[in-house]
């Protein structure tokens, strides 16, 4: 009984979150959908986790919350993974009519439930609150048919949100993957668009996927597991305010592109992450005009860019500034460096960072801090991260070299 204010607490506290973070969601919506996803799927979790409150303060609910549930169950997994993609995109993301079989799951428990709620209420009763299936056996023969098809209907929808979760689990993580590449074609300064933060989340749900995940087989199959329900309750307000700060925190990482100049080729950049996704290396500048000749001018355009103009200290430089600056396509340029220069832009502009960095080194006594601020990083760790990629040795152990090597 003494775990019950705290069990109570963090449901009403996890609750409090998800509802504040989905109407933030709601507001900031407007063109753009993915967080319509986020607050369904932060509304989905809700609608699980409030069974308890329902229970206590508005048990006449009760039957209903358990029904509903299970689409709200099978909701989750699909809404992350298109709120990721909506993330990711290089172009503003919208959903398309072929996103929408991500939901077909949803909708087949939906159905499930719309059907149980047409049962007779005792019998709803018997099954899901008081577990007396004696009732059940008691019932005609077509409602004791539709019972049993319904229970094992839903039985089968549980195991299919083990491999839903994880399925999604796993396209998420490639998805990152390719969009942390992504990003090094466009933008010189990745640190801030990584979305870590998403891995680990799914570290986090993870661990409560496979928890709830074999608590709920096991429970079905054999009986309920012997836990501290506080464990549960914890990982889930984990979750929900990560999920929630993080999310309301979060912008797109391309966002800049969606409204930048009528120069920047949108459907080439849609294109080009099309191809990224399935490896199809060739197909991504295969409608592209660009000619050798084109193509070594643009070269010796960004080489003044970047020798001369010294456009690589500017710590926000992206592919769009570049192509502004130089009077070029974006995609001209992404193609000139990936075939001809055979460098992404990312370290392309990295390189002359950290050569701005070694004279920096050798001839002043700037903190390595000052140095890398200076040359056009946004941070420090960015800065030991290049500049070890480049020279093979730490700043300071450059600075060390160079130092032994003059006296």
């Amino acid at each position: 009984m003494s775990d019950q204010p705290i069990l109570f607490s963090l449901n009403i506290a996890t609750l409090c979150i998800i509802l504040f973070s989905t109407h933030q969601l709601v507001l900031r919506a407007h063109g753009k959908q993915m967080y319509w996803l986020l607050a369904l799927c932060l509304m989905s979790i809700g609608m699980i986790i409030c069974m308890p409150s329902i229970q206590q303060f508005i048990p006449q609910f009760q039957v209903l919350s358990l029904v509903l549930s299970l689409p709200a169950l099978l909701l989750i997994a699909p809404c992350l993974w298109l709120y990721t993609k909506g993330l990711t995109s290089q172009v503003l993301w919208q959903l398309e009519a072929k996103d929408i079989r991500h939901f077909v799951p949803a909708i087949f428990g939906g159905l499930i439930a719309l059907v149980a709620l047409c049962l007779p209420t005792q019998y709803l009763h018997a099954i899901l609150v008081t577990e007396e299936l004696n009732v059940v056996e008691q019932a005609p023969n077509l409602i004791r048919n539709i019972i049993y098809g319904l229970l094992i209907s839903a039985f089968l929808c549980v195991l299919g949100w083990v491999l839903q979760s994880a399925w999604y689990a796993f396209k998420i993580v490639i998805r990152l993957r390719i969009y942390r590449t992504q990003l090094r074609d466009v933008f010189a300064s990745t640190e801030q668009k990584e979305l870590h933060w998403l891995n680990w989340l799914l570290i986090i749900v993870g661990g409560t996927w496979i928890f709830a995940a074999v608590s709920l087989v096991i429970d079905n199959l054999f009986s309920p597991i012997d836990y501290d329900v506080r464990l549960n309750a914890w990982m889930v307000f984990v979750v929900v305010y990560s999920l929630a700060l993080w999310g309301l925190r979060q912008k797109p990482g391309f966002a800049e592109l969606y409204n930048s100049s009528p120069n920047t080729d949108t459907n080439a950049l849609q294109s080009a992450a099309a191809s990224e996704e399935t490896g199809n290396k060739e197909q991504k500048y295969q409608r592209s005009a660009l000619s050798t000749d084109q193509a070594a001018n643009i070269a010796k355009k960004i080489e003044q860019a970047m020798a001369s103009d010294l456009l690589y200290l500017d710590a926000a430089l992206s592919l769009p500034k570049l192509a502004a600056h130089i009077h070029t396509s974006p995609n001209y340029i992404s193609q000139t460096l990936n075939e001809t220069l055979g460098i992404r832009f990312f370290d392309l502009v990295n390189k002359y960072r950290v050569i701005a960095a070694q004279e920096y080194l050798q001839t002043t006594d700037k903190t390595i801090l000052d140095v890398a601020m200076t040359v056009g990083f946004n941070s420090k760790s960015a800065f030991y991260t290049a500049f070890k990629k480049h020279t093979e040795l730490t700043p300071s152990q450059y600075k060390k070299r160079h130092h032994e090597n003059e006296h």
